[in-house]
């Protein structure tokens, strides 16, 4: 249509009447008194479907948008065999007042009937190039500014339009009831032709099997999503290669599925805003023997369950062997330990291990192995108060923290809301889990076999052992640590022990995940401390008097183990002569075996110092000796009379193995955790001078004082 010498008077800024109208140079008059002549719109005779203009295949159609609401028209006939309709629209200058447009219409007899297609989004100035999929047959096509609320007298746009056949052979498959059915070891090739194309292909899958599906392309013009859903349609598997469009999609994954039963596959962009007939992607399905025979069991509600009546932790051991594959990526497999009434927080302990059998594998296999897949086992256990009835109600326990030790035997961690974080797992009997331990496989490079000049990596071994805390079940997670990995064609051998603990005293200290550097806070685990004695071994003045003699003899010593890994057992005594001077000796025994067991003495929270210096060794030597004594080369070992507080001043001796650290880092080392529920020490304190004997100790002005050396 045509606009004649249309003139208007307008108190708008004079800057936008410029822009939007295409104004002449403003004068000297008032904004109010200016008139403004704009640009003569374009006629043309298309403003109708019914007057809707020709437009052919390859053969760009130029217009305006003009006036405001103006509506350009345009009939395409797609070919028969036709599918895929390729639309342009890019105007003749980026920097326009408008947002171009389109919609695509069936025609109804020369009237517009439904839209098919329009584009995703619009921008101002920006061009379109979209593809979408319509059907064969006589269609309009009309051209506006998004918002029907602009013109632009100055730009023209083009109008491409083009058509071919759909290049996928599969099509139509958009639906479950037309999806491509598929056999195992069947590659299919088919095209993301058009915007919103979804590609769904079916297939049925037999007891035993899991699958492993590849989708492949080169890099395309869209995002390749590849979706697994059940027979009821929820959705269990979704990846995307979000780099589609800069480098070339290789999904190749194993999945461990529901069971038996009918899935679907679907194809598509991530967004359904792009597309890409021309670049073909590949989609192969394989159903592979599942060798693990526990499947499935991805979830507590689907546990193996280590033995069918609860389990005791009396006066022995008892060990149940299990096998299974880490045949997905994200495989999850749990086993669920029914706990008999002797296995409560003070009398059982378990010990586990998993082993990932790889001596089927060459070096350099066993090497790539490690670099993807590190085996893990964790323990998780039922935390009372956090009900659920959904896995994502146990992201978070109902247990409020401000920090880490207030969720020890939680896995420490306390997230920012200031609750202690879940295992994201709802038990059978609608309590949260909580992850207690988790482990996994660590190459420490400070090994020798982790160097790159070893022939090949150590075994792949995850293992702890931890003191039972709470519930009537346990639950292991045999997982892989990144979650990303899969290897279906070896297996792992998981041990499981249950065992009484022989500590009477425990529990003895603050049960953690993981010791934190240094190993041992005075704070955190005094609560824990037995108080033992300080024996009396000092001649009496009087005997009618003074109380007799009480040194270390076989009645007096303190027993203990190292029961579990990251065990630590503390003690503590009072100040054994309040306001004076004297000095004690410790006499310890331990046995051979394989904690190099150390201990610590701490005035107050301060530590003193360290007996057992040992190095780390696969065994240790049975010892027996003293600290302190009254000869020179005894340690200086005293209770000073300054050490008071409010009345009372407390010693710790606190008892644990040797830990090694990753040099600047604080982590301990794995390897150098060790525990023994039968290798046992002994101690007994005893005073043997009512003074600062010297030596070995030497006199300060202000009382007893530091070692002579």
């Amino acid at each position: 249509m045509k606009l004649d010498n249309l003139t208007t008077r307008s108190a708008a800024p004079l800057a936008l009447l410029i822009m939007f109208s295409g104004c002449s140079k403003p004068t000297d008059q008032e904004p109010e008194d200016i008139e403004v002549t704009t640009a003569e719109c374009q006629r043309d005779e298309i403003g109708e479907p019914a007057s809707a203009a020709v437009i052919e295949a390859g053969a760009a159609q130029t217009g305006h948008v003009c006036p405001v609401q103006d509506e350009d028209w345009y009939k395409y006939t797609m070919p028969a065999g036709h599918q895929v309709l390729n639309i342009g629209l890019e105007l003749s200058a980026p920097l326009s007042p408008i947002a171009p447009s389109y919609s695509v219409w069936t025609s109804d007899g020369g009237d517009a009937g439904q839209i098919v297609a329009q584009p995703g989004s619009t921008q101002i100035g920006a061009a379109l190039s979209d593809v979408h999929c319509v059907a064969p047959g006589d269609l309009l096509i009309k051209v506006h500014d998004s918002g029907d609320d602009a013109q632009d007298t100055r730009n023209t746009y083009a109008l491409n339009i083009s058509s071919a056949p759909d290049p996928d052979n599969n099509e139509p498959n958009e639906t479950t009831d037309a999806a491509t059915a598929l056999t195992s070891g069947q590659a299919v090739t088919a095209a993301i032709a058009c915007k919103g194309d979804h590609d769904v292909y079916s297939f049925s899958l037999a007891t035993g099997n899991l699958v492993r599906v590849q989708l492949t392309s080169e890099v395309t013009e869209y995002e390749p999503t590849l979706e697994i859903r059940n027979a009821a349609g929820d959705l269990l598997i979704n990846q995307t290669n979000s780099s589609g469009t800069v480098e070339a999609t290789n999904i190749d994954r194993f999945e461990i599925l529901e069971g038996a039963g009918d899935y679907t596959i679907t194809v598509r962009d991530d967004d359904d805003a792009h597309a890409a007939p021309t670049v073909p992607y590949s989609l192969l399905v394989e159903f592979v023997s599942d060798k693990d025979n526990n499947e499935p069991n991805n979830h507590p509600d689907d546990a193996t369950v280590v033995s069918q009546d609860p389990v005791d932790c009396g006066s022995s051991s008892q060990t149940f062997t299990f096998t299974g594959t880490i045949g997905a990526a994200n495989d999850q497999d749990y086993f669920a330990i029914p706990l008999g009434p002797s296995c409560d927080a003070k009398d059982g302990i378990m010990d586990a291990k998993v082993t990932l059998n790889t001596s089927s594998l060459s070096a350099a296999e066993a090497w790539e192995l490690q670099s993807k897949l590190q085996i893990g086992l964790a323990l998780v256990r039922p935390h009372g108060p956090s009900a659920c009835d959904d896995d994502t109600d146990c992201n978070t326990l109902q247990q409020s923290c401000n920090g880490a030790n207030e969720c020890a035997g939680l896995f420490e961690t306390c997230l920012p809301e200031n609750l202690c974080a879940g295992a994201s797992v709802c038990l059978p009997n609608n309590v949260c889990g909580a992850n207690q331990v988790i482990r996994r496989y660590e190459c420490n490079p400070r090994l020798e076999a982790c160097q790159p000049s070893s022939a090949s990596p150590p075994p792949q071994v995850a293992q702890f052992s931890a003191p039972l805390i709470e519930g009537d079940v346990a639950y292991l997670r045999v997982f892989d640590f990144q979650a990303d990995a899969a290897a279906p064609d070896l297996t792992y051998t998981l041990e499981v022990s249950l065992r009484p603990e022989q500590d009477p005293r425990e529990p003895s200290n603050l049960f953690t995940n993981e010791l934190p550097p240094g190993g041992a806070s005075v704070g955190t685990h005094s609560s824990f401390a037995t108080e033992i004695p300080v024996h009396n071994c000092v001649d009496p003045v009087d005997p009618m008097t003074d109380p007799p003699r009480d040194c270390c003899d076989s009645g007096t010593w303190i027993e203990g183990t190292l029961s579990y890994e990251n065990d630590l057992d503390w003690f503590r005594y009072e100040h054994p002569c309040p306001d004076e001077d004297c000095t004690l000796r410790m006499h310890y025994e331990v046995d051979a075996g394989p904690v190099d067991f150390v201990v610590n003495l701490y005035r107050q929270n301060s530590l003193w110092f360290t007996a057992f210096d040992n190095d780390e060794q696969v065994m240790q030597a049975g010892k027996s000796g003293t600290l302190g004594g009254l000869t020179q080369a005894d340690r200086c070992f005293y209770a000073y009379q300054g050490h008071t507080s409010n009345n009372t001043y407390n010693y710790y001796v606190v008892i644990r193995d040797l830990f090694e650290l990753y040099g600047d880092l604080d982590l301990v080392v794995p390897e150098s955790r060790d525990w023994s529920g039968s290798q046992r020490y002994r101690i007994c304190v005893e005073k043997i001078a009512n003074e600062c004997a010297v030596p070995p100790c030497q006199l300060y002005d202000n009382g007893c004082g530091q070692p002579q050396n």
